[in-house]
């Protein structure tokens, strides 16, 4: 019977998730048109879902709104052919990516002309089609890819690699070591791509899942950040899960037949703290006796972005 919860912290949104968010809210405040978010804001459907009954609208391209129209880029950036395209179609632009993310579309830029890229992340990712069409690059996944890259790469040339900003820390490390391995020569940035957050949150299960029998990692199915924290987890501990929202938590299956006495509780960068609210809640309906806690030790996490002053170009 499940006795005692803890929460992680960090868990939960994140500055660039706040930002995002806070950016569409702000857009919306401040004209009376049509907005329409291209993609998913954050990979949340509570988040989605809450924007709709607010009347803002979201497309998958570009050509489902009207020439002209309003439209906000989600927090995982944009490729430049996205951002062409807008402004053919003459729309008033509004770019909600997160700033850690747009720091990695700036060092391709910048280095485009000069140097090789092999980019670590994840294929068809929203953030890993932003960032991949700011110039070309190789796309590996795994240690064994980059081996793969051994015939494509010029060894006359300068090379380094990026990341996507939502990977397992240690899992890219693997990769890392790989490209080194591969390619004794490449440059390895001054700081890795990995955001803060995922950092911070990954942190936080490491240093409490020797003390739970199993973490719930609240997060969509296609948030990166997210699926990273429960893989960590079951590295561990393999009766953790991850569930979207309370309906999807399953007591008997869940928490019964796997015996778990102490659960932790950890949210992906885009989970609002009312799906932990929530769940919580719902544990405490068929376990009475059950206690919620923070985990002790955990901080709070201070980052915070301001939102530029012209939200709309």
């Amino acid at each position: 019977m499940l006795k005692k919860v803890f929460l992680a912290n960090p868990r939960g949104f994140c500055a660039g998730v706040k930002y995002a968010i806070s950016y569409v809210e702000k857009v919306q405040e401040t004209t009376a048109e049509p907005i329409y978010v291209r993609k998913e804001i954050v990979h949340n459907r509570r988040v989605v879902e809450d924007m709709k009954k607010k009347g803002i609208q979201f497309i998958d391209e570009l050509s489902e709104a009207p020439e002209g129209a309003t439209v906000v880029f989600s927090a995982h950036g944009v490729s430049p052919s996205v951002v062409s395209e807008a402004k053919q179609r003459n729309m008033k632009i509004g770019d909600a990516t997160c700033p850690l993310v747009t720091r990695v579309h700036r060092k391709a830029r910048n280095m485009k002309d000069t140097h090789q890229f092999i980019y670590i992340g994840h294929e068809g990712h929203d953030e890993a089609i932003g960032t991949m069409g700011e110039a070309p690059m190789f796309l590996v996944e795994s240690p064994e890819e980059v081996d793969s890259l051994k015939d494509k790469i010029d060894p006359n040339k300068p090379l380094t690699y990026l990341m996507q900003t939502t990977l397992s820390v240690a899992d890219t490390k693997l990769i890392v070591d790989k490209i080194q391995e591969v390619f004794p020569f490449v440059e390895h940035p001054a700081k890795d791509d990995i955001c803060y957050a995922t950092t911070e949150r990954q942190e936080a299960v490491t240093g409490m899942i020797q003390d739970v029998d199993a973490m719930l990692v609240i997060g969509a199915n296609n948030s990166s950040n997210s699926l990273r924290l429960l893989q960590l987890a079951q590295k561990t501990k393999p009766n953790s899960f991850r569930i979207g929202s309370p309906e999807e938590l399953d007591i008997e299956n869940h928490i019964v037949k796997t015996n778990i006495e102490t659960l932790g509780i950890t949210a992906g960068a885009s989970s609002p703290q009312v799906l932990v609210d929530e769940i919580c809640n719902k544990l405490k309906q068929n376990f009475p006796e059950v206690s919620v806690e923070l985990f002790p030790g955990s901080r709070e996490d201070t980052m915070n972005f301001k939102l530029p002053k012209n939200l709309i170009q």
